[in-house]
């Protein structure tokens, strides 16, 4: 590998982010933005069971964050709280706006903030180890906000998953 490759790499991968898509995953071909983050938190939780149980522990916690802050997101925007452009940018931002509009209480709210700074950080970036029953407690928890969110929305009909409702 040199560094001419990479160089080659990075503009192939930029060309096609910026070029038209065409292949699109399943379900995302969506022209709401909030059902758009709806289906994104659907197609992580499916992806995490998949990624489960085949035992890729770290990429369950991972994922299942993002499936968390997905689907926060599509209340946001279905709510028509926030625009698209107007997402927070920041992990913990998700949650505060959560906690303003009433998704979550304000104690909620922090403790997901704070399992996210602690935990999340932890095992992706630093020495935490992801585990099974780690895995399997922050896929369980991902799975009953997105229940819980879709459940209480008045575009729930839209929500692509398996999950019981």
């Amino acid at each position: 590998m040199s560094s001419t490759r990479i160089d080659q790499l990075l503009d192939d991968v930029q060309a096609t982010f910026d070029s038209q898509p065409t292949e699109i995953e399943s379900g995302l071909n969506v022209e709401d933005a909030a059902v758009l983050q709806l289906r994104k938190g659907c197609r992580l939780l499916a992806g995490a069971e998949t990624l489960r149980e085949a035992g890729y522990y770290t990429l369950v916690i991972e994922t299942s964050f993002v499936a968390i802050e997905r689907t926060v997101e599509f209340r946001l925007l279905e709510r028509g709280t926030l625009q698209p452009k107007d997402l927070p940018g920041t992990h913990s931002g998700v949650y505060r706006e959560a906690a303003a509009v009433g998704i979550f209480s304000e104690a909620t709210s922090a403790d997901l903030a704070d399992l996210w700074r602690d935990h999340r950080a932890k095992t992706y970036y630093q020495d935490g180890l992801a585990t099974a029953e780690r895995a399997e407690q922050m896929y369980e928890l991902a799975a009953e906000i997105h229940a819980y969110i879709v459940g209480r929305s008045s575009q729930g009909y839209e929500c692509c998953c398996d999950l019981e409702q």
